[in-house]
């Protein structure tokens, strides 16, 4: 039983195919976000208001190695977790690592619709979807290192069937 980790932007659909998949396969869901925030005791638009982006990034980094002991989980990272100190390759020593790639225009319509004001990397942005793509670009690097990359609308039957062979 292989953990499986999902990586992508903000709104990819790590958090919603995250739980679906735990569910199906058995597996716990661990929202790392919502880990830091229970550390923290604070929400993360706080702790990047109050206390920086790097203390963010050093603690996102702790909280991901101090998951990384745990088995049967379907992990949804943070859309930067890959991107800062060694997180993508602990991640991929974690078990199956999943890049959910979607287009930066679906991306801002999701956001859009779910308010963006809790999204720290976006406050001041004149501009969402050149701001989410500038972000992919800058990201892609990281996020391409993952065991498999998914595109599109994606379903959890869909997802059972490529993973079947690699769980």
């Amino acid at each position: 039983m292989k953990n499986i980790i999902l990586v992508g932007m903000m709104s990819s659909g790590k958090t919603t195919l995250g739980k679906k998949l735990a569910r199906t396969l058995g597996y716990r869901f661990i929202d790392l976000d919502k880990l830091i925030e229970k550390d923290q005791q604070m929400d993360i638009s706080s702790i990047f208001s109050q206390k920086g982006e790097t203390y963010f990034r050093e603690v996102e980094s702790r909280v991901l190695k101090e998951t990384a002991t745990q088995k049967a989980i379907v992990l949804a990272s943070g859309g930067g977790t890959p991107c800062f100190y060694d997180n993508m390759s602990l991640i991929k020593k974690m078990g199956i690592s999943i890049f959910l790639n979607v287009p930066a225009a679906d991306l801002a319509r999701r956001i859009e619709n779910h308010g963006k004001d809790d999204r720290p990397i976006l406050s001041g942005t004149t501009s969402l979807q050149d701001t989410l793509q500038n972000k992919i670009t800058e990201r892609l690097p990281y996020y391409s290192q993952a065991d498999m990359t998914l595109t599109g609308e994606i379903e959890v039957k869909h997802l059972l069937e490529v993973l079947g062979p690699l769980l």
